[in-house]
């Protein structure tokens, strides 16, 4: 079932990132405050070095074959591309991904770095280049597109989450709100017919297509839309420049929404042009 492979996926990953961790921990501990990235720098080196998420379907991991792949892991190697180098991962967590940023390990992070007021007081975040959705999803014979659409509906969320919360403050008539311990359970939830819709990433659709098959379960709708972004250190503006004419061009040309509908599905979200400043912060757009 779902939860076995992610958990299967998830185990292996770890074992890896806390290899890398606990074998250069030493070398970082001592590392000073990194100064600015250059473009130029970059080129001369002859490698990115990226911070990635590798254990986050789809944003990144490693496939059957071995091989790291994934929506931010592929976008990272198109930049390399651009660049003229070649693109080198460090595995990196929530936890500590700025600060392998910030202490000069990896020249920016494509992390799963959702744009928030907080981090846009500690990295220069780049041009937006996907969204990331708290969505519902459900059956593929509902049609539903808010909160009113629930009446009469089991509703399955991990417990304290924003799909949790707001569904507690919509309080839907004649819904019947379930919570369960995380996502997995979620899931299983409704893949055993426990519910009918559930709060989740609009990632786990794909997910969930692996395990039900495509187009028994569909996103009904969105609750809220952070924005993801490459960060970058403070004073690498040049550098961040740089990526957001990248983000502009691969929008332009395509190969952003091709990369989405690839990893995620669906059509990529209209995107704010920078990642500084309010317009790129999560917004609401529940219906």
């Amino acid at each position: 079932m779902l939860n076995v492979y992610l958990n299967k996926v998830s185990r292996k990953l770890a074992l890896w990132a806390a290899a890398v961790t606990i074998a250069s921990a030493s070398a970082f501990a001592s590392v000073p405050a990194a100064v600015a990235q250059t473009v130029e720098e970059i080129k001369q080196a002859g490698v990115l070095k990226v911070g990635s998420q590798v254990a986050q379907v789809p944003w990144g991991f490693t496939d059957p074959s071995g091989k790291l792949t994934g929506f931010d892991i592929e976008l990272c190697r198109m930049v390399a591309e651009d660049l003229g180098v070649e693109a080198q991962f460090t595995p990196v967590t929530s936890s500590n991904r700025v600060a392998t940023l910030l202490t000069g390990q990896v020249d920016m992070l494509a992390a799963v770095m959702g744009i928030f007021a907080d981090r846009q007081k500690v990295v220069l975040f780049a041009r937006p280049y996907v969204n990331n959705d708290t969505v519902f999803i459900g059956r593929s014979d509902l049609n539903v597109k808010g909160y009113d659409g629930l009446s009469g509906l089991r509703v399955g969320v991990p417990r304290g989450t924003p799909q949790d919360i707001s569904v507690t403050q919509a309080k839907p008539a004649g819904a019947t709100i379930q919570r369960f311990d995380d996502d997995a359970t979620t899931i299983q939830a409704l893949l055993s017919g426990q519910v009918d819709i559930i709060g989740g990433a609009s990632t786990q659709v794909g997910n969930i297509a692996k395990v039900a098959g495509e187009g028994k379960f569909t996103q009904q709708f969105v609750v809220a839309r952070a924005f993801n972004a490459f960060a970058v250190r403070p004073q690498s503006r040049e550098f961040a420049d740089y990526l957001s004419d990248f983000v502009a061009r691969k929008t332009e040309s395509g190969e952003l929404s091709a990369l989405y509908k690839k990893w995620i599905g669906g059509e990529i979200a209209k995107l704010p042009a920078t990642g500084e400043g309010p317009d790129a912060l999560p917004v609401s757009v529940k219906e």
